[in-house]
């Protein structure tokens, strides 16, 4: 392709992608934005953020501000820490922010630009499979075709409005192609390589999808030849076996900690049924995920054309993709066997795009009764559709345009065939065009109004339920009068648990498709400390527990002003603004705690939650240590001088039937401890419906929701523990349905234990330094104490110093670090990278220089039968 042409192909392909936006430009224009209201601002915004302000001030490996700490490279690396195209996204942001042309990035900023980087990364989706198709020795009109329909396609513009980093994935399809191409027609693993390195660093999760397409794609290639000579099939498998292990060994730098962040996650086991075949969306009319352009509908239904081997092979991945579209069980195994997703469509478009750019190269070939019958057998399936589908009727713009617009593309289906090049090829961009305002109702009808995508605004996120300037000088106050190490709570309007991330402080909650398992266990059993509500992928705040605040450094809880606010115990109001009050801890304990009261995991097992944590208080809870188990108070069960009374209902057995619109049970007791302050309440609750949907529970004034046990987001774990202040009455209130309510437990707090620790403070003092993936402590252990412990969690990665003498981390207190102490002066190191990252970096370049000679060895080595990349067109 010479200059021109490349220059041509550049224009016209930012003109489909920018008419192909021109909805989501117009509400730009007037200060909304192509962000999801959930998921995009809650998580691609923050993250980016977050990504951004570390890698520009060259910290690569953790961050602090990241829950309560996390190794965001591969935490975050199903998202945007590894993603390549972000990754240039951030160069050039850094630049024009160097350069003094923007002005520092925040949420606002990513909001801003998320419909022009999608333009060019939609533009660089055609440009680069409009080449692929041309390898094909598809001219260059019907291979940009095919490539528009391809970029242009209904799951490009929802992935990019709700989960951006999908998107990502359209680039690296039409590179895959050309290196398993370039393996079967000439030999040259080089491209192979290319890709599968990208596709490995880019993102994990897609990288499995990707390799899939890669065996799909390799198969069918060798059921249908596209020359008449190609690599023989065992010459093939060497060079994709041995590529393929290159690849994989320059993408593992990256590849190894996102993957093994992913194991060490935790999600519940998906049990629900996976039926092989599902015919209930409706894929030509009113699809959210796989809406197929009519042009590609008239091509299948070309039969003539499916003797030329190039139709024919994209035309049968084409068929498979619909298939595998209405199959949970492949939406499954697309999504590693877990809940049915859509999220692998991408494929399907891409092929299908290939089928087209064959179709219009074969042109020549179509007679005109091959086009009736084509028309015929369309408008039959349309009507199929439309008739089978009892919730599809013409409602909305979307309806409307859909009907015109498949009107349009058949006309325009008639002439395509035509000899004249001004008929056929006005013909092409009609199609372009109808293809276009397809995406344009589809973002204004499915993603705006549909979607609620209308509610990200500037507005909103200038505004008090996401990042008011009222709200970030508060902030700021705290931080300019606080130098130490501490986490604020911010208790929000509507508890969007990244905030922390978006207001640049050290917070109490996150909310990421992977997490530390030690952090979430932590919550969900050893403590079972309620978020308010159940889901997985995030945790929050310590359940208003005061104990936790101060083990942890929760230094700081920022509310709405409002009466009666549930405060935990031992916090004093500190600042306020016009609308929010600060409240400060007055019984923080140091950063670094010391000990040698050591008690094992194992005993804690049949201790109350309270008990637990009178053992983090007095001392430190380590697994698998030889102890002389130090005195812990047992705290008396309450439960067995309470009553239970049930209402609304009845309750017998551990089994609630609610009749009433609310009900549940009163635990009444007769007196409390003198010394109580709180309670706390534990018990199994579980929904005996599993059909049932989310509901709500009460217990006294605390308020909290459980997810429906068919939920994706459920998070499998029904023992719960609710700290209430303390009242002669205990209150579970729940909807109507049938519960299973049972192993009742009740326990009070006095906090003497808490104001003992704190009067305490440790004694030693200590100088503490928090520098990114590194955290310094020195400080005199005059007592001898065993056992350090920081509130930062537990993760394979930490290594640690003490004066210079490499020790083992421990995991302390469930979930966080920990190590072996010398007597007097001890200066403590953790340093923090990605596991294995030594390794990964050799493994990088020794798999990087074997790709180089290799590909420098088969340039070297003349290849006989080196195929010439033209096509068997019979």
């Amino acid at each position: 392709m010479n200059k021109r042409k490349l220059l041509s192909l550049l224009f016209f392909s930012l003109v489909i992608a920018t008419l192909s936006h021109l909805f989501f430009l117009q509400q730009w224009m007037e200060g909304s934005y192509m962000a999801g209201p959930n998921d995009g601002l809650n998580q691609m915004l923050p993250f980016k953020q977050l990504i951004y302000e570390n890698y520009t001030s060259g910290n690569f490996f953790y961050s602090l501000e990241f829950g309560f700490g996390g190794g965001f490279f591969g935490q975050l690396g199903y998202y945007f820490s590894t993603n390549l195209f972000f990754i240039l996204t951030i160069i050039v942001v850094y630049l024009l922010e160097v350069l003094h042309i923007i002005d520092s990035p925040d949420v606002l900023f990513w909001a801003q630009a998320t419909i022009f980087t999608s333009i060019i990364r939609m533009s660089l989706v055609i440009i680069a499979t409009t080449m692929v198709f041309r390898y094909f020795s598809i001219r260059t009109i019907p291979a940009f075709i095919g490539a528009s329909l391809y970029g242009a396609s209904v799951i490009y513009f929802r992935h990019v409005t709700y989960w951006e980093f999908f998107a990502d994935a359209f680039l690296f399809v039409p590179l895959l192609v050309f290196g398993i191409e370039k393996i079967i027609r000439e030999q040259k693993p080089g491209w192979f390589i290319i890709a599968i390195a990208a596709i490995i660093f880019n993102n994990f999760y897609f990288a499995f999808i990707n390799l899939l397409f890669v065996g799909i794609y390799i198969l069918i290639r060798w059921f249908i030849p596209l020359q008449k000579k190609e690599t023989s099939k065992l010459q093939q498998i060497k060079q994709f076996g041995i590529s393929g292990l290159l690849g994989f060994g320059i993408g593992s730098i990256a590849f190894v900690p996102t993957i093994y962040a992913y194991f060490q996650n935790y999600r519940p086991a998906f049990n629900q049924e996976r039926p092989p075949i599902d015919f209930s969306d409706n894929m030509l009319l009113d699809s959210r995920t796989f809406l197929l352009s009519t042009v590609v509908v008239l091509f299948l239904f070309v039969f003539s054309l499916y003797k030329h081997h190039l139709f024919r092979f994209f035309a049968a991945l084409t068929l498979l993709f619909i298939l595998f579209h209405f199959s949970p069980f492949m939406g499954s195994v697309f999504n590693g066997f877990s809940a049915p997703r859509h999220r692998f469509e991408y494929l399907g478009f891409f092929v299908a795009g290939g089928m087209v750019a064959a179709g219009i190269q074969l042109k020549d070939y179509i007679k005109r009764r091959h086009i009736l019958i084509s028309i015929l057998l369309a408008v039959l399936a349309y009507g199929a559709f439309a008739l089978l589908d009892q919730s599809y009727a013409i409602r909305t713009i979307f309806d409307q345009y859909m009907l015109v617009q498949t009107i349009i593309v058949i006309g325009a289906f008639v002439f395509i065939s035509a000899y004249k090049r001004k008929i056929w090829l006005s013909a092409c961009v009609i199609v372009l065009l109808a293809n276009a305002g397809m995406m344009n109702t589809y973002q204004f009808d499915k993603l705006y109004k549909g979607g609620e995508v209308e509610k990200t605004t500037k507005e909103y996120i200038l505004s008090g339920g996401y990042h008011s300037s009222e709200q970030q000088k508060l902030i700021n106050r705290i931080q300019q009068q606080d130098k130490s190490f501490f986490r604020i709570d911010w208790k929000g309007t509507d508890d969007r648990n990244n905030v922390p991330i978006i207001q640049d402080f050290n917070g109490t909650s996150v909310y990421s498709s992977i997490l530390n398992r030690n952090v979430l266990f932590w919550y969900y059993e050893k403590l079972e400390i309620d978020m308010k509500q159940e889901s997985i992928s995030r945790y929050s705040g310590f359940g208003n527990r005061a104990n936790l605040y101060s083990l942890l450094r929760g230094k700081y809880i920022i509310t709405q002003k409002e009466p009666d606010r549930n405060i935990p115990y031992g916090f004093k109001p500190y600042m306020e603004s016009e609308n929010y009050q600060v409240y400060r801890n007055t019984n923080t304990l140091p950063f670094a705690r010391t000990s040698s009261q050591i008690y094992n995991e194992e005993s804690m097992e049949d201790r109350s939650m309270v008990e637990r944590e009178h053992a983090m208080l007095k001392g430190i809870i380590l697994p698998n240590v030889q102890t002389d188990h130090p005195t812990l108070t047992a705290l008396p069960n309450l439960m067995d001088q309470a009553e239970v009374e049930a209402v609304g209902g009845t309750y017998e057995n551990g089994q609630l039937h609610i009749t009433s619109e609310t009900g549940g049970i009163n635990i009444n007791l007769s007196s409390l401890p003198k010394e109580a302050n709180d309670l706390y309440v534990s018990f199994h609750l579980k929904n005996n419906v599993k059909e049932a949907p989310w509901f709500p529970l009460h217990v006294n004034d605390f308020r909290t929701s459980r997810k429906s046990r068919e939920s994706f987001y459920r998070t499998g774990k029904n023992d719960i523990t609710i700290r209430v202040p303390k009242n002669q009455q205990m209150a579970i209130r729940v909807p109507e349905g049938s519960y299973t309510l049972n192993d009742l437990e009740l326990y009070h707090q006095d906090y003497s234990v808490l104001d003992q620790a704190a009067q305490q403070r440790n004694g030693q003092p200590q100088k503490v330094s928090v520098n990114g993936n590194d955290i310094t402590i020195q400080l005199n252990n005059e007592q001898n104490d065993q056992f350090l412990t920081i509130p930062v969690p537990y993760e394979k990665g930490w290594h640690v110093k003490v004066n210079g003498e490499t020790k083992d981390i421990r995991r302390a207190n469930y979930a966080f670090l920990g190590v072996e102490l010398e007597k007097g002066e001890n200066t403590i190191s953790f340093t923090y990278y990605p596991p294995y990252f030594k390794f990964l970096v050799i493994t990088f370049l020794l798999s990087l220089f074997l790709s180089i000679g290799w590909m420098i060895q088969k340039r070297k080595r003349p290849v006989s039968d080196v195929l010439t990349g033209r096509l068997r067109m019979r």
